[in-house]
């Protein structure tokens, strides 16, 4: 548990809001925190970042939702999270951000503290052009979030606005990355009857007009990203089809039960890390799971969490700091259920930003996180995630016999609990070559080339290991 004093002492590099405006409250604040780097996005972010439900999307009597997010910018966080799927969570960060000149058509706009902060928004949609559809298409999504956040809330979008990255959210199935993809490799060709949510986005991101979408030019965001809590297969697909470099981030659910479930550090991080993605973490807490309430998504203001913690879970400050310790993680979006500026050790964005500024665990202590975790809550908390966790082996073999020799082609295993650590390559039993894991960076399959004698006409197997447990413990 975070001691008051480790509190103060993050506090103590924050000047008084009421001794600097924002602006410059802001940049006393973020050039005292480290800061990470977000992938190939070149931003560099705090490693706590404020998430956009909690308060912000349910919003109990008594509690002002911008001033959190006011609050967020003073204390010098500057990775700002919300979705279209939020509620008021985008129209919150309006008022928030009136309060504070970020709005381009004040005639005070601050746009060097505007700069400085990285505004992710997301869309559910997964298509940008559906003649048969009646709904809000992703291109509409970018402009909503785009008058909510910086406009009237009405459709108004002022000239300079944009936000910094837009995440194509909560991928589930195959046969939504499929409709996402719709419509990308024939961009500037004939129009398909139907385009994907990547391509009309990729419009908006380089201010082009390929999918006729865009017929304005606008540049109104800077990066787009992928988003998931339920399946890696999903995700992994995601990012392996983009052979274009054009997903910059992904957010991913990382907390201390992930290895219990259908684990993202083992098989998301890798390949993000590969790719050079910026990886931000959530469900840090479950969506407050861990602290009592239902396994299930949150539904009213009732199902926020306004306390620091709970005696009878995980410490808090274990819990931030184990997903913002895991390798290639960026920053991680917690929402806030309630500031306290009288009472820091009460308020917890404060309390979060202490744990995610403290020394961060090593393996050892990470894999004590865990089975303090285990033991007091099991994998229920982890209520959005796919719970299968055992190593499923390539299930798919190729080879492409030339000359003397053979190329054998296979696709990635899925990890289980433990990392993958290597494959063997193996004919009729027998080890041909054994070699360290690698990510399948994209579609194309993992492949060796080996001799046609070594082969014969055995059948050929490829089989992952994982790292034991005790390279971890």
């Amino acid at each position: 548990m975070i001691s008051r004093r480790e509190i103060l002492s993050v506090l103590g590099a924050v000047p008084a809001a009421g001794v600097l405006g924002p602006g410059p409250l802001f940049a006393q604040a973020a050039t005292t925190f480290p800061k990470r780097l977000l992938g190939r996005t070149g931003r560099t972010v705090v490693p706590l970042a404020l998430g956009g439900q909690a308060s912000l999307q349910w919003t109990k009597p008594g509690i002002d939702p911008a001033d959190i997010i006011v609050r967020a910018v003073q204390l010098g966080l500057n990775y700002l999270d919300t979705a279209n799927a939020y509620g008021p969570s985008q129209m919150n960060y309006g008022e928030a951000f009136r309060r504070l000149h970020l709005t381009p058509s004040d005639t005070s706009y601050d746009r060097a503290l505007r700069q400085k902060l990285f505004v992710a928004t997301k869309t559910g949609r997964r298509l940008a052009l559906d003649p048969s559809g009646s709904g809000l298409t992703a291109v509409d999504e970018l402009k909503r979030s785009l008058t909510q956040i910086f406009g009237d809330g009405k459709g108004f979008i002022p000239e300079g606005a944009y936000v910094d990255s837009i995440q194509i959210h909560n991928l589930t199935t195959l046969e939504q990355v499929n409709q996402v993809y719709e419509g990308f490799a024939e961009r500037g060709s004939k129009r398909p009857e139907r385009i994907g949510a990547l391509a009309g986005l990729l419009d908006y991101r380089d201010g082009t007009n390929y999918t006729g979408l865009n017929p304005e030019r606008r540049h109104y965001v800077k990066h787009i990203g992928v988003t998931g809590h339920q399946s890696s297969p999903v995700l992994m697909s995601a990012i392996r089809r983009d052979s274009e470099n054009v997903i910059d981030t992904v957010l991913v659910a990382l907390n201390a039960n992930d290895r219990l479930c259908s684990s993202h550090q083992n098989n998301v991080l890798p390949l993000a890390i590969s790719r050079g993605l910026g990886v931000i973490a959530m469900k840090v807490f479950a969506d407050g799971a861990y602290y009592g309430k239902q396994p299930r998504f949150s539904r009213t203001p009732d199902d926020v969490i306004l306390s620091v913690g709970n005696q009878e879970a995980v410490a808090y400050s274990d819990l931030v700091r184990y997903s913002v310790s895991l390798p290639g993680v960026s920053c991680a979006i917690i929402g806030t259920g309630m500031i306290n500026r009288e009472k820091p050790e009460a308020d917890q964005m404060v309390a979060n930003l202490t744990a995610a500024m403290s020394d961060l665990p090593s393996e050892i202590e990470r894999v004590r996180i865990e089975k303090d975790s285990e033991a007091r809550h099991g994998a229920a908390t982890n209520y959005f995630q796919e719970k299968t966790n055992t190593l499923v082996q390539p299930v798919s073999v190729n080879l492409k016999r030339d000359s003397d020799r053979v190329i054998v082609e296979w696709t990635t295993a899925l990890a289980g609990r433990e990392p993958l650590q290597s494959y063997e390559v193996r004919a009729g039993g027998k080890v041909l070559l054994s070699l360290p894991f690698r990510p399948q960076m994209y579609e194309l399959p993992l492949s060796v080339s080996l001799p046609a004698s070594a082969i014969g006409d055995a059948t050929v197997t490829v089989v992952a290991s994982p790292a034991p447990p005790q390279a971890r413990a």
